[in-house]
């Protein structure tokens, strides 16, 4: 099955959408935040740097099952993002994402491999999983995605 979007419905209903989609979003964005113990921009980097180090193993065509679950990256399988690629992305000061990544660095939160080469130990979404984080926010967005059908906005 495969949804699209009613243009029509969804402009007649685009506040309703809009509202639940921010909630969600917002919800999901302070559920993460917390877990990590993260301020929003440093959780904002922290979460730049945990995407770019699955980059690398999610481009692979032959995924194992392992990299598939939520068992942590082996080393060779993440990827990494630069401190100025970083400031790029978010749109944020370089030298705000230096203080940034020297915390995470001081707290444990990730590694720099080679110079430059900033990404997660491995781990992060087996401790996500173990709080039931993203199987809540996989959940909340099907609730969006439920009642944005209830609309029509989906179909």
């Amino acid at each position: 099955m495969r949804l699209k979007l009613d243009k029509d419905s969804f402009s007649a209903n685009e506040r309703l959408v809009a509202n639940d989609l921010g909630n969600t979003l917002l919800g999901s964005m302070l559920r993460l935040q917390q877990h990590f113990g993260l301020r929003a921009e440093a959780f904002q980097v922290f979460f730049v740097i945990v995407l770019a180090t699955v980059q690398k193993v999610l481009r692979t065509p032959d995924m194992d099952a392992a990299a598939r679950s939520n068992a942590p990256l082996l080393p060779e399988q993440r990827g990494g993002i630069s401190r100025r690629r970083i400031a790029e992305v978010l749109g944020i000061p370089l030298e705000t994402v230096r203080r940034h990544v020297s915390q995470l660095l001081q707290d444990g939160m990730i590694e720099e491999r080679s110079r430059g080469h900033l990404s997660t130990l491995g781990g992060t979404l087996a401790s996500l999983s173990q709080a039931g984080i993203p199987y809540d926010i996989a959940q909340d967005f099907v609730a969006v995605v439920n009642a944005m059908a209830k609309r029509g906005t989906v179909r």
